[in-house]
């Protein structure tokens, strides 16, 4: 089969149980290095619970991202206004991020809005945004390209995580993000991938080498990105003035949320 990314020969790198029944084979691309599964014919029987009861980490994540995000969305993109998280799940990241007073909205066609119900897209005068943000999304798209084409037609600057593929590639088989059980990782990214994906949309593309990267229209001075996924302290950043601005304290939209919801639901 032929690579999701770049359309390169791939080579079968290991086989195992999906869902306990199914052997599914796992190819890497000879190219950019990308893993994806065979045929992924099991996922509507993975996605009877979009949520599965092993991401565990989906709070403990949230929390983490409400903390990284404002820094990347501060640093580089300080114009920005309006922000939708696609495949946004619950909602609870834009409820986080409202509260923290960036304007954010939901999109998701498979959860429903828990947290953030009546900031979804549908309630979103203007569909075009300023940035977009996908977490843990990637690792889910049968068709990554078609579905990052329709983050493209909200914002051509994307923030997201996704976790990279081990250095080395016969650790793959025991990796935790995998995750064979439920069903739903069937997309596996290396640097070279997603650049490959960023050269294809001319974009830009720029990550921590791990599990938080974004792609912009805009080309950002490469030192601000690294003080804003590696913050620096010495005394040599002080004195050449390359120390990036702290998130700015925004004012929260809780109370304006609070109010706007009230008048909704009293019509």
């Amino acid at each position: 089969m032929n690579c999701q990314i770049c359309n390169q020969n791939t080579s079968v790198i290991f086989k195992t149980k999906v869902l306990k029944k199914y052997d599914v084979t796992y190819h890497q691309c000879d190219s950019c290095k990308f893993i994806q599964t065979e045929e992924p014919y099991w996922l509507p029987e993975a996605y009877e619970n979009v949520i599965t009861s092993l991401d565990i980490g989906l709070i403990s994540r949230n929390l983490y991202l409400q903390e990284q995000i404002p820094k990347i969305i501060d640093n580089c993109f300080p114009h920005a206004k309006t922000m939708i998280d696609f495949g946004g799940g619950y909602g609870m990241f834009v409820r986080m991020m409202r509260d923290k007073g960036y304007d954010f909205y939901r999109q998701d066609i498979y959860c429903d809005n828990l947290f953030s119900k009546h900031f979804d897209i549908t309630d979103c005068p203007d569909k075009k945004m300023d940035i977009v943000t996908a977490f843990e999304v990637f690792e889910h798209l049968k068709n990554p390209l078609e579905e990052i084409e329709k983050m493209l037609k909200y914002s051509s600057n994307i923030i997201f995580s996704t976790t990279l593929i081990p250095s080395d590639i016969n650790t793959f088989k025991d990796w935790w993000y995998v995750a064979p059980e439920t069903g739903q990782h069937i997309a596996f990214y290396s640097e070279a991938s997603l650049k490959f994906i960023a050269n294809k949309y001319n974009l830009h593309f720029y990550t921590n080498h791990n599990n938080l990267h974004f792609f912009s229209k805009e080309k950002i001075e490469q030192h601000i990105v690294d003080d804003t996924f590696f913050p620096k302290r010495s005394l040599t950043d002080k004195i050449v003035g390359r120390f990036v601005s702290q998130p700015s304290v925004k004012t929260s939209l809780l109370q304006p949320d609070y109010d706007y919801i009230l008048k909704k639901i009293s019509k």
